[in-house]
């Protein structure tokens, strides 16, 4: 979960560079911060998480949208779908901790990995960058992330 802004990659470090503008000296900026009209550079990489909180229980991510990188790469539609309800591989339990890392501490974090899909000759391989928002400025209930997702072939 731990990153250099100076590593990131072009698209990632553009999100991390924007997430910091619109959040000025607060915690988070909202979701009626951001405009897509200023993210034309990484729009397509870029991809918005629903935190969906149910008293106790650790919170659920459903995708409200998906850039089209994002989609290409993993080979489907996910726009709609639970997390759980995506074929992650061996990457769902990360992909959910950093999420949940995120939403928990309100700061951005950092993945990179990659995981079988479930044909079991193709593998995707990623890297994401995710931020927190809120809309009332203390809880997180959207997760803004940029990724770089490429479907990959099993050498055979």
């Amino acid at each position: 979960m731990d990153f250099s802004v100076e590593s990131l990659p072009k698209p990632l470090r553009l999100l991390h560079d924007y997430w910091q503008e619109k959040r000025g000296d607060r915690l988070m900026p909202s979701r009626s911060d951001i405009n897509p009209v200023h993210m034309r550079d990484f729009l397509p990489h870029t991809m918005l998480l629903d935190v969906l909180c149910d008293g106790d229980d650790e919170p659920q991510f459903r995708v409200r949208l998906a850039g089209t990188n994002i989609v290409d790469g993993y080979g489907s539609e996910v726009t709609g779908k639970l997390s759980t309800e995506l074929a992650l591989g061996d990457q769902a339990e990360s992909l959910t901790e950093v999420c949940r890392y995120s939403v928990n501490t309100r700061k951005p974090a950092y993945l990179k990995g990659k995981f079988k899909l479930p044909d079991g000759e193709d593998y995707v391989i990623f890297e994401r960058f995710g931020v927190p928002l809120s809309s009332d400025g203390e809880n997180v209930n959207i997760l803004l992330i940029a990724a770089i997702v490429q479907r990959k072939q099993r050498a055979g």
